[in-house]
């Protein structure tokens, strides 16, 4: 038997009160269950935004990563297109009064630039290079070898022509000049 029947049985406690505190310890287990499934899905629901939003972040995060490294890249796009106009013009070695045509390939195009005497055997062994210029469609500069090497470093698409060097003596025994 348990304390509430003993207490009953005694008139010590009258059963109105009896059944008010069974009743209220029912309802207090129910909603405590209740509150118990409440509380799991209430987390289980805050688990999954907490998920969504930590996904949403390494998307943007990603996305914003993307972003920056494109910046970079047109920066130093950038960079190197000003940096390649600086050394050519620096550098740059066409004479006006040069009067001899040199053609050289340009990717499917053949290309001319108006050369000396003296810059046609230094193009041929590899002391001048022909490269792209920015000043026009048809800005064909000449540069010394050592400007060349250091345009192709950073932008090797520029460089149109330049020979491995070689002896000009040797090229000139070869043709009989």
């Amino acid at each position: 038997m348990s304390l509430r029947d003993e207490l009953l049985k005694a008139g010590l406690v009258p059963s109105e009160q009896a059944k008010k505190r069974d009743s209220d310890a029912r309802r207090q287990e129910h909603q405590r269950k209740k509150n118990k499934t409440l509380g799991a899905e209430e987390a289980a629901r805050r688990e999954e935004a907490r998920q969504r939003a930590d996904a949403e972040l390494a998307r943007k995060r990603e996305q914003d990563r993307r972003l920056n490294q494109r910046r970079e890249a047109e920066r130093q796009q950038r960079e190197h297109a000003a940096r390649a106009r600086q050394l050519i013009d620096a550098h740059r070695l066409n004479e006006p009064s040069a009067e001899a045509i040199y053609n050289f390939q340009d990717g499917r195009f053949i290309r001319a630039v108006r050369v000396t005497p003296a810059q046609r055997k230094a193009l041929a062994t590899g002391r001048l290079a022909i490269v792209r210029g920015d000043r026009g469609e048809f800005d064909f500069p000449l540069i010394p070898r050592e400007t060349a090497d250091k345009l192709a470093q950073f932008t090797p698409e520029r460089v149109l022509l330049l020979y491995p060097e070689s002896e000009g003596d040797e090229a000139e025994d070869e043709w009989g000049d």
